[in-house]
């Protein structure tokens, strides 16, 4: 958690679950961009079979999220298993490498489509240009990934897990996204509003709790009064 997020008031006590699955072509380095937001990044990470999980919790305009993430194989024969993990996926961060125009391709005829089949109506995408720092070796235009991007209306980011570019701000971004979702909406009842109930309710407490003090010491004093003004007439 970042100085940043920690000077931020929370709104929620209990962090809100949202699933996030990452796909893409293997090699374009899925796996990678997650090591490296979770600050475990290894230049020598191998191709992901079938599924790795982790999570990580970020705070976003003061909500705390919890991001349930997800990173799929992109060989073709393990497909019809990653397509199994869309489900319940508030968000999804479609990766391609900036060097490789196939996996550009892949992205945008295949994945984003596979997704939007088999994946919650309403899902949230977001574009990463991985590898970057290769910019010499550009094989897809920003300009071409930012005019797809615009069309599926997602977030994107040129992105580097290597030199550790965009890898917080593409997240980050998402998670604004998630925040003003229908997703979050529906969510809020459970993670947010019992929260704030319990706080209003204690602070409820406390008044009443003043206020019975005062009157007791507004009793209190009376009292003395009363007794001084007895004495006084005994004199």
């Amino acid at each position: 958690m970042s100085k940043n997020e920690k000077k931020q008031q929370i709104k929620n006590e209990t962090p809100i679950p949202c699933k996030v699955i990452l796909v893409g072509e293997s090699g374009v380095g899925k796996t990678s961009i997650i090591s490296r937001f979770i600050d475990k990044y290894d230049e020598k990470t191998e191709s992901t079979l079938s599924s790795y999980f982790t999570n990580k919790t970020i705070i976003v305009d003061g909500y705390q999220i919890n991001l349930e993430i997800w990173d799929t194989a992109g060989q073709e024969i393990y497909r019809a298993v990653t397509s199994l993990f869309y489900k319940d996926a508030y968000i999804c961060l479609l990766v391609y490498d900036i060097t490789n125009k196939t996996t550009f391709n892949c992205v945008r005829d295949y994945w984003y489509e596979n997704v939007v089949s088999n994946g919650m109506p309403g899902i949230i995408f977001g574009v990463a240009g991985n590898k970057c720092d290769l910019y010499e070796e550009e094989d897809v235009s920003e300009k071409e990934a930012i005019e797809f991007s615009t069309s599926i209306n997602a977030c994107f980011k040129l992105t580097s897990a290597k030199l550790n570019t965009s890898i917080n701000d593409m997240f980050s971004l998402l998670g604004q996204q998630f925040i003003k979702s229908d997703f979050m909406k529906e969510l809020m009842p459970k993670y947010i509003n019992k929260n704030v109930n319990d706080k209003e309710l204690s602070i409820e407490r406390i008044k009443i709790g003043n206020n019975n003090e005062n009157k007791q010491n507004n009793e209190n004093k009376n009292q003395k009064t009363k007794t001084k003004k007895t004495k006084k007439s005994f004199c």
